[in-house]
């Protein structure tokens, strides 16, 4: 009977030892990833889509000067013909000016950008605070450039329109799509 006994422990010891050591090499299995925080994911996203239109804002912010130049051209043919151009070239310039405002706006976003304050530089969510403190402030800085460049057109184009009321001759430039 104690041989029996002792047959039956031996067994009973050897399979807990068993699964024992089954369920140690389990546990230190690589575990399945974790899936990315949903915030995190549109933070990235967003990080991405600002960067996008930062870039589309340059092109539009060099379209504007190059639309500039063909005004200047403009006002060197109607100076040539010896009309008034003091209005225009007041616009011209006051555009200019406008279009440097925005230009800083710009840099001031590439910079916040550049920096990317809570993103790894593969644009990654280190730190969401930090993250959403830098979208917010990108985000701004695109909406002022936004907001200075499309006023300054408006007005360069009312000043045109105005002129081209006294002066029907004159064709406008083709400008550039709005900002």
């Amino acid at each position: 009977m104690i041989a029996r006994f002792s047959r039956w422990t031996l067994a009973l010891l050897v399979a807990l030892v068993a699964a024992g050591m089954s369920f140690g090499s389990a546990s230190a299995a690589p575990s399945k990833p974790t899936p990315p925080n949903p915030s995190n994911t549109a933070l990235t996203r967003s990080y991405k889509l600002e960067q996008d239109r930062l870039k589309v804002q340059d092109v539009r912010l060099n379209n504007a000067v190059k639309y500039a130049g063909k005004i200047d051209e403009l006002i060197a043919k109607l100076k040539a013909k010896g009309q008034d151009t003091a209005a225009l070239e007041q616009a011209v310039a006051a555009f200019r000016a406008e279009i440097a405002k925005a230009r800083a706006e710009w840099q001031a976003a590439s910079t916040t950008l550049a920096a990317h304050a809570g993103f790894d530089a593969a644009g990654k969510v280190t730190n969401a605070d930090q993250a959403r403190a830098t979208l917010k402030d990108a985000h701004d800085h695109m909406e002022q450039t936004h907001s200075i460049a499309r006023g300054a057109y408006e007005k360069l184009h009312a000043a045109i329109v105005a002129y081209r009321k006294a002066h029907r001759e004159v064709k406008e430039p083709a400008a550039p799509p709005q900002p």
